[in-house]
């Protein structure tokens, strides 16, 4: 009898171990799938971006390497996902954080760059020199946004990244330490080309021949409110990031006794006598 109990419970632990690990290789060539398109996304974007000499396609091409870092914490959620859904749900968190940031800073420096190009009649970096002495509001928003999307501290744009790395950390293994050196070194290819733009703005002396180039105080004051929140949200982020932890609960369909709920319009499906 005793041998035939520890022949039933040495089954049970072979048939469980059969059942659960078909999900692991599956979850790591997602998260390996998932890991190489942020890698190689990030990379072309920066490299593409870097050979620019116009503002605008610079910013484009930047914005394909943002879409690199958004899939980071992406595959650290999915990593995590299993064994971890309090990290899984962080990971998901910094992916909001993230976007929400880049949505700040993306609208103020492409909205910058019309400016510039209505008033200077250009898009060429090289054309922006000594913007901060003929038109101040708008190289400050200019400069500001392209700091924010470098990552940097103080700005809105450093939390996201900063909450994408970690989730990075804590998901941890092969593939998310690739991802910590790309996107090191994809931050460092990109600190060359958006401070090329701030040299250009603040250090370089403004062509002798330039019209008058100050917008209306409409736009002025269009720039202000969008360069605005990358440094208030980047000296109190809180509140971005309570926002972001909110829209990443929304998405969650799981009611406290574990059965999936239809969300729609915040509003849970009723209970049908079947649930019963």
């Amino acid at each position: 009898m005793l041998a035939h109990a520890e022949a039933n419970e040495a089954t049970t632990q072979l048939v469980a171990h059969s059942t659960a690990d078909p999900a692991s290789p599956a979850r790591s060539f997602v998260v390996g799938l998932i890991a190489v398109a942020a890698a190689l996304t990030c990379t072309v974007g920066n490299f593409a971006a870097l050979t620019q000499t116009g503002a605008k396609r610079m910013l484009a091409y930047s914005t394909i390497a943002h879409a690199g870092y958004l899939l980071m914490p992406i595959a650290a959620a999915v990593a995590l996902a299993e064994n971890d859904p309090a990290g899984a749900s962080a990971a998901a968190g910094a992916v909001m954080l993230y976007a929400a940031g880049y949505l700040f800073l993306n609208f103020t420096a492409f909205a910058a760059v019309a400016v510039i190009r209505n008033t200077r009649g250009s898009e060429s970096i090289d054309d922006y020199a000594g913007l901060i002495r003929t038109a101040p509001v708008t190289a400050t928003a200019l400069c500001l946004a392209m700091i924010g999307l470098l990552g940097l501290p103080p700005l809105v744009g450093f939390w996201g990244k900063l909450a994408a790395l970690r989730a990075l950390v804590d998901a941890g293994g092969s593939w998310m330490t690739m991802l910590l050196v790309v996107a090191v070194l994809n931050t460092a290819l990109s600190l060359v080309y958006y401070l090329r733009v701030v040299k250009t703005v603040c250090l370089d002396a403004p062509p002798g021949d330039l019209p008058t180039d100050r917008p209306e105080r409409a736009l002025q004051l269009l720039l202000a409110i969008g360069a605005a929140p990358i440094v208030l949200l980047g000296l109190a982020p809180e509140w971005l990031a309570s926002v972001a932890n909110e829209a990443r609960d929304a998405r969650r369909t799981i009611t406290s006794d574990g059965e999936p709920t239809m969300l729609i319009v915040g509003v849970k499906r009723a209970p049908s006598s079947t649930d019963d």
